[in-house]
C-alpha cells in the first residue's frame, strides 16, 4: 500500500493486489460498526405483535344479557315507551284493530325488501375486508358471502339484545374465530361501515327533509332537532376520521404501549376502507341499503292504506334509523318508535294509525331480528 499525489496535490491511497488477496487490513481504515438490534427490543415488539394478532375478547352473550347495563338499557326503553304512550294518549285497542286489517302481501314485501338489505351489507363488508388487505394475508381465510351475511346477522341479533353496539365487537370476534383475521383491523372496517352509513343517511335525510317540508315551512321547527342531532353526529364522525388519518401519531401518545399495536391495526382497517378505489362501490352499496330501509316503511304504509309522498317516507325512515345509533338502549328501542310516531303525526297521520305503523315497522326491523337471530344463534356453527 502506498500514497501518490493527484492533480490537486492531495494524497490518494493505493492498495496493492497482494494486500487484497491476502485480505490484510488496509492501512488505518477500519470497518464501520453496524448496530445490531437489541434482542430485548425485538422480543418486546414481537410479543406486542403476537398479542395484537391473537387478541380475541371474551364475549359471552349469556353474561352480557343479564348484565346490569343491559337490564338498565331495557329499563330505559320501557320507560320511554310508557311515557310516550301516556303522554300522547294512544289507544292500544284502536292500534290492534289497525294492525289486524293490514294487507298481508304488503307486509311480506316489507319483510322481503328489508332482509334483501343484508345481502347488500354482506357485499359491502366483503369489499371493505378486501380493501383492508385481508385477502392477501397467508394466514387469513376469509369466508364466502353467505358466511359473512350470517356473521352480520348474528351481530345484529346481539345489537338488538344489548346496548352500546356490542354486536359490532361480536362481529369482529366471529371473524377472528372463523377466519383468523385481526380483531382490531376488523373493527376498523366495521367502524368505516358506520361512517359511510351516517354520511349517506344524513345526506338523504337532508334531501328528503328539504323536499318534504318545502310546502309546509311552519312544521320545519318541529323536527329541527333531528337535523341538529344528525349534523352533530356527522361532524363528530368526520373529525374522528380526520384525526385517524392525519393525527394517529398524536393519538398514540395517550394510548398505553401495550395497546398501540391494536390501535394501529384499527386505524389501518378504518383508513384503508376509504381508499379511492373503493369509494364509489362503498357509497353505492350504502345507498342501496338505505333505499331498502325506505322501501320497508313504504310497504308498511301501503299495507295500512297510508299514502304519503316519497320524500316524506324517506325522511321518516331515515330519521328513525338515525336514532338506532344511540347506544343507551338496544337498537334504539323506545326512542325509534316514539320518533316515528312524532314525525308521522307531523305529516297529519292520525296518532293511533302512526302508532300502528311504528309497531309493524319495528316488528320487522327489530323483533324479527331477535326471533330469527335466536334460531340462527342456536344452530349456527360460527358463533
Amino acid at each position: 500500500m502506498g500514497f501518490k499525489r493527484n492533480r490537486d496535490n492531495e494524497p490518494e491511497v493505493t492498495i496493492t493486489e497482494g494486500e487484497l488477496l491476502d485480505k490484510k487490513p488496509i492501512g488505518n481504515l477500519k470497518p464501520v460498526p453496524t448496530k445490531k438490534p437489541d434482542n430485548t427490543e425485538l422480543e418486546a415488539l414481537e410479543e406486542q405483535e403476537s398479542e395484537a394478532e391473537s387478541y380475541v375478547p371474551r364475549i359471552s352473550l349469556k353474561d352480557r344479557l343479564f348484565d346490569i347495563k343491559t337490564l338498565a338499557g331495557f329499563a330505559v326503553s320501557f320507560a320511554i315507551l310508557v311515557f310516550f304512550v301516556l303522554t300522547v294518549k294512544i289507544d292500544l285497542g284502536v292500534i290492534w284493530n289497525n294492525i289486524s286489517r293490514v294487507q298481508p302481501l304488503w307486509l311480506i314485501a316489507a319483510f322481503g325488501v328489508y332482509y334483501a338489505g343484508f345481502i347488500v351489507r354482506g357485499y359491502r363488508w366483503k369489499l371493505l375486508l378486501n380493501s383492508a388487505g385481508f385477502q392477501k394475508e397467508r394466514d387469513v381465510r376469509l369466508p364466502g358471502l353467505p358466511v359473512l351475511i350470517e356473521i352480520i346477522f348474528l351481530s345484529w341479533f346481539v345489537n338488538c339484545l344489548v346496548p352500546a353496539k356490542l354486536g359490532d365487537a361480536y362481529r369482529g370476534y366471529l371473524l377472528k374465530k372463523n377466519a383468523n383475521a385481526s380483531f382490531s383491523r376488523t373493527l376498523g372496517t366495521i367502524f368505516a361501515e358506520r361512517i359511510a352509513d351516517v354520511l349517506v343517511l344524513f345526506g338523504l335525510l337532508c334531501l328528503g327533509g328539504l323536499v318534504a317540508f318545502s310546502s309546509m315551512q311552519s312544521k320545519m321547527g318541529d323536527i329541527s332537532l333531528v337535523f341538529v342531532f344528525g349534523l352533530l353526529l356527522v361532524a363528530l364522525i368526520i373529525s374522528g376520521l380526520i384525526m385517524l388519518r392525519f393525527g394517529s401519531h398524536f393519538i398514540e401518545r395517550f394510548i398505553p404501549v401495550r395497546f398501540r399495536t391494536m390501535f394501529h391495526r384499527f386505524q389501518q382497517g378504518t383508513v384503508s376502507s376509504f381508499h379511492r378505489n373503493t369509494q364509489l362501490k362503498l357509497y353505492g352499496f350504502t345507498m342501496i341499503i338505505w333505499i331498502c330501509e325506505g322501501a320497508r316503511l313504504y310497504c308498511v304504509l301501503q299495507g295500512l292504506n297510508i299514502h304519503l309522498g316519497l320524500s316524506v317516507i324517506v325522511f321518516i325512515a331515515l330519521a328513525s334509523s338515525l336514532l338506532t345509533t344511540i347506544p343507551f338502549t338496544p337498537a334504539g328501542l323506545g326512542a325509534v318508535e316514539g320518533t316515528m310516531v312524532f314525525v308521522l303525526t307531523t305529516f297529519a297521520v292520525e296518532k293511533n294509525l302512526a302508532g300502528s305503523v311504528a309497531i309493524l315497522d319495528r316488528v320487522i326491523s327489530y323483533w324479527s331480528i331477535i326471533l330469527f337471530g335466536a334460531i340462527l344463534y342456536i344452530f349456527s356453527k360460527k358463533k
